[in-house]
């Protein structure tokens, strides 16, 4: 029962995503999430409030290079070379939060489309402060001179 619970949730929030891209040019106003920032904001963030950045990315491509004092809770895990929903992702960043729902939390990941999925989840599911980062770490953070880590 809880897994069909998921599988609705996760076709609602593609349902919405993908609407907002047909419905409107205003992507800001289809986000059911806090906002779209970039990555220098996320930095000053980070630094300042000590917000958590969580790369949802695999394991694989957070392990090559990510966003110096992130963590890794990839929102899509790599089985047998496909990509396959992380049925856990959002018990494992209420656990990342300690079960504050109302904590801020910033998400990235390669392009910022995953994020953008995820970030609609989250909120979804009650998660009010979430922030994505935009452009991502291929096209946003590793493009400036932001701390990394290999």
């Amino acid at each position: 029962m809880r897994r069909n619970n998921l599988i609705y949730k996760l076709l609602f929030t593609l349902f919405l995503t993908f609407t907002s891209l047909l419905a409107q040019p205003d992507l800001s106003k289809a986000n059911l999430y806090k906002a779209d920032i970039d990555s220098h904001t996320a930095y000053k963030m980070q630094q300042e409030e000590g917000i958590l950045i969580v790369d949802v990315r695999t394991k694989r491509e957070y392990t090559y290079s990510h966003a110096k004092d992130s963590v890794n809770i990839p929102v899509f895990n790599e089985q047998f070379g496909q990509r396959v929903f992380n049925k856990n992702f959002v018990e494992q960043i209420d656990y990342a939060l300690k079960g504050d729902m109302d904590k801020k939390v910033i998400l990235i990941c390669r392009t910022g489309s995953r994020t953008k999925f995820a970030s609609n989840l989250l909120a979804y599911e009650g998660f009010s402060n979430v922030y994505n980062i935009k452009q991502g770490f291929a096209y946003d953070w590793s493009k400036t001179e932001l701390p990394v880590e290999k």
